[in-house]
């Protein structure tokens, strides 16, 4: 029998990892008894595993399999993105996470309709739920990604198979036990996704014959240390030819900081996701704990992501890669060539419990978005969800709460079996285009809200609309020959030309400047409806007492 790839062991370890996740959800079942329970958990979780959900929650096995993947095409630059915690910690600590304790929300979206109005609220929680529900059926394809890198076997039926098993599991946990499962099986997959990814960076050293001192020389002469972009023909370039080439190279600095900033802020401003476990913790002291804990856990995660890259660059700089293979699949192939029995069994635990620890968050925020933002406000008139209820009524907002989880685990199972039969690219550039359609606009909404006076209602959906137009474009361009032709006609060919290559970093970028610039000039056009009270900005929550924002 072969000492390296997939084997009997390595799926054993695979399924009784997925069967200790079922049992956490069922054993937080029972403590189920009203929608406080399902999408807060009581307000009784602890900041270290709050902490260590959000790290888990926020990076994927996208992440996992693509980050090494972009490090060993572009180089140690990519993972600059570290930088970006330096002004983002202060906004959460300072910011969002009081913000959110003095609001008391179920949803991050409740706030938009005591800022605006209810248009802007549903507005905002249904591109969240597309934004989730799009991501949510990529992220879950990532396992089925590897595990066809690690056998070799790329039957399309199997990739469903494995889509319909591990999608039932991840629905069923989440919609059994709640924010509370999601959080501590997100604490299981944490152990998990760092013990597999330590272990392939051991691994890679091992089979390098020169070890740690050769994988350096290598990754030095390529060179692949650089943290700035090389751009050779910058020097000889000059006017508008220096902007093409920087805005057209893969990732640059300035690029990719701005890109995670933009991620990283949407998400601790506006995601779900992230407002769902501020609203667990038991104080702010501990919210801010819980922060500290995501910051460093997710930098080490990063830049050891970036050391598995570089230390691929350098073994298959000696062994190379079958002609034509694309970089998304480095590491699946090493997994599959060159990694010991039951050693690939825990690696492919790790990225399906990075995959599975973000999917279950984004089903369980999603559910609760559903529920507050669409059913009780929309179906039900309630602006906020009712507390005082019967045990009887109760007893149904979690029933509502788990069938509507169900339904989303099926359209998330849907999309994933749907992928194989996809035309494949870069999967990193398809998903970061995917997400920049919404990370921008979602922001905009928010920062507009939040921080200006003059933003009204009407004003903030018409720079919604105008910035996810602009994400849009910028996104998939390149994928729509038809827009090509008709802006080739009007604009001519350099306009076309330029806009085919403009990077998968700025998409988000181009999108939340054209919500908060577009938005704040029609909010000067078109003035607020709202004339009966001071608009609820930050400054105007801060101030208040809690019991005044409600």
């Amino acid at each position: 029998m072969a000492l390296f790839g997939f084997h009997l062991v390595d799926g054993l370890v695979i399924v009784i990892y997925l069967a200790i996740l079922v049992w956490i959800g069922a054993y937080f079942s029972k403590r189920q008894k009203s929608l406080e329970d399902f999408i807060k958990g009581g307000k009784q979780v602890g900041w270290l595993p709050i902490g260590v959900s959000l790290m888990a929650a926020l990076n994927s096995g996208i992440d996992f399999v693509q980050t090494p993947a972009v490090v060993y095409a572009v180089g140690l630059v990519f993972i600059t993105l570290i930088l970006g915690w330096l002004p983002l910690y202060p906004y959460i600590s300072r910011v969002t996470i009081p913000f959110y304790q003095k609001l008391d929300v179920y949803s991050a979206y409740e706030y938009l309709e005591r800022r605006f109005n209810v248009a802007v609220r549903t507005i905002a929680s249904l591109i969240f739920v597309l934004w989730r529900v799009g991501w949510m059926g990529a992220a879950l394809y990532v396992p089925i990604l590897a595990f066809q890198g690690a056998t070799g076997i790329e039957d399309k039926e199997v990739s469903t198979t494995i889509a319909i098993g591990l999608g039932v599991v991840v629905t069923t946990y989440t919609m059994l036990g709640g924010i509370k499962a999601v959080i501590w099986t997100d604490v299981l997959q944490f152990c998990i996704m760092f013990a597999g990814l330590f272990t392939m960076l051991a691994v890679i050293v091992w089979q390098m014959p020169g070890g740690i001192p050769e994988i350096y020389e290598i990754v030095r002469d390529a060179p692949r240390l650089n943290l700035t972009a090389h751009i050779p023909e910058m020097a000889s370039a000059t006017g508008w030819e220096k902007v093409r080439l920087y805005f057209t190279t893969e990732v640059t600095v300035v690029g990719i900081i701005l890109a995670v900033l933009i991620n990283h802020f949407t998400a601790y401003t506006c995601d779900q996701v992230v407002i769902q476990r501020f609203q667990a913790t038991k104080s702010l002291k501990d919210a801010r704990r819980a922060i500290v804990i995501n910051a460093l856990s997710d930098s080490l995660w990063i830049a050891v992501l970036g050391l598995v890259g570089l230390a691929l660059f350098a073994f298959y700089s000696i062994s190379p890669m079958p002609e034509g293979s694309q970089n998304s699949l480095v590491v699946p192939h090493f997994l599959r060539e060159y990694f010991p029995i039951g050693l690939t069994g825990l690696v492919l635990a790790a990225i399906t419990a990075a995959s599975l620890s973000s999917v279950d968050a984004a089903i369980n925020s999603t559910t609760s978005v559903v529920m507050v933002d669409i059913y009780s406000r929309l179906f039900l008139g309630q602006v906020r969800p009712a507390e005082n209820l019967t045990p009887n009524e109760q007893k149904k907002q979690v029933l509502v709460s788990r069938l509507t989880n169900a339904v989303l685990g099926i359209i998330m199972i849907s999309i994933a079996c749907y992928i194989p039969y996809m035309e494949k690219g870069e999967l990193y550039q398809a998903v970061n285009k995917i997400l920049s359609a919404f990370f921008g606009p979602l922001l905009g909404i928010f920062l507009l809200g939040m921080f200006s006076k003059r933003a009204s209602g009407p004003g903030v959906i018409v720079g919604a609309v105008t910035g996810i137009a602009t994400s849009l474009f910028f996104s998939f361009f390149s994928e729509a020959p038809w827009l090509q032709d008709v802006c080739g006609r009007v604009f001519g060919t350099q306009f076309v030309e330029f806009f085919r290559e403009v990077s998968w970093t700025w998409p988000s970028s181009f999108g939340i400047v054209a919500v908060v610039v577009v938005g704040y000039l029609a909010s000067l056009a078109i003035p607020s409806e709202r004339t009966d009270q001071p608009p609820l900005t930050y400054r105007r929550v801060m101030a208040m007492a809690p019991r005044d924002t409600q």
